[in-house]
């Protein structure tokens, strides 16, 4: 999808008429997907688990809120459970991806949530549903000065556990390592190049578009220069997905030093032919650990 839209009004006979960026986007959703999304809904509504289990990649898992993961065997085994989670939709927003995955980001039950749909050879099938708690309080206004401004940031900013299975993972891969670099000694300009125009950031803090986590980081410079920031969680586990010019990214990760990881991620990265960017980044922290 076109990340700037500039539309000229169309004259009609009963007046002037505006073709808005939303209606576009909404024009330009996959018409199989949404098939396939209302056919998932159906199914759910019918309590159709033969129905539901086509309609789910079998590398397809529900993160609840407190960070608890739910296979497709497991999905399938509690679907009143789950249809009920996909009830009450509000504020949703669909983004294409390159033709070969659906973001799709809202709210309901006051959790914000995000859908990732692929299209495999199977067709659209729900590969990854995540849902996030909403703050009670707005973020902290001004960032805070970092715990140790000389710790070293190996993992996640030159390394993680996970060795690319092919060019685009290795590319994907590549942008995440020079955005984490980029939080830990904040580097807004570079940070925006490589962050798609959509792209947001959606976390028990927050839901920050592009735009916004580019002031913060200007802002934690500003304050605090460049060693103005603490190294990311590590890395524990990764996973990643390529589906042609889109990539998935699951992580499990910790505070440095955690033995236990304490949040689980899901990020997507996309190629419009001008490099990898990151188009999305969501995540919920895992209660208990």
């Amino acid at each position: 999808m076109n990340r700037s839209l500039w539309l000229a009004p169309i004259a009609v006979q009963i007046g002037i008429a505006l073709v808005t960026p939303t209606a576009l986007q909404a024009a330009t959703v996959d018409e199989g997907y949404r098939h396939a999304e209302q056919s998932l809904t159906d199914a759910l509504s019918k309590g159709d688990a033969k129905a539901a289990a086509a309609l789910l990649d079998d590398r397809f898992q529900w993160v609840e809120s407190n960070g608890k993961v739910n296979t497709k065997a497991q999905v399938l085994e509690k679907l009143s459970q789950f249809a009920s989670d996909d009830e009450g939709t509000s504020d949703v927003r669909t983004e294409d991806l390159l033709g070969r995955v659906e973001r799709v980001l809202g709210v309901h039950h006051n959790l914000r949530f995000a859908h990732l749909w692929v299209k495999t050879t199977a067709g659209w099938q729900a590969f990854a549903f995540l849902d996030i708690p909403i703050p009670a309080e707005k973020r902290q206004q001004t960032p805070r000065p970092p715990k140790d401004p000389t710790a070293d940031c190996d993992n996640p900013c030159r390394s993680v556990p996970y060795k690319p299975e092919n060019e685009a993972q290795a590319g994907a891969l590549a942008t995440w390592l020079r955005l984490k670099t980029d939080e830990w000694h904040p580097n807004p300009e570079d940070w925006a190049a490589h962050a798609d125009e959509l792209h947001e950031t959606i976390s028990p803090n927050d839901d920050e578009p592009k735009l916004k986590h580019v002031d913060r980081l200007k802002e934690q410079l500003a304050l605090y220069g460049e060693h103005g920031a603490d190294p990311g969680e590590n890395v524990i586990t990764m996973k990643m997905y390529d589906f042609g010019n889109v990539v998935i990214q699951e992580n499990l990760q910790g505070p440095q030093g955690a033995p236990k990881p304490t949040t689980w991620v899901m990020r997507v990265f996309v190629n419009r032919g001008d490099g990898w960017k990151i188009a999305l980044s969501a995540q919920t922290k895992i209660q208990g650990n």
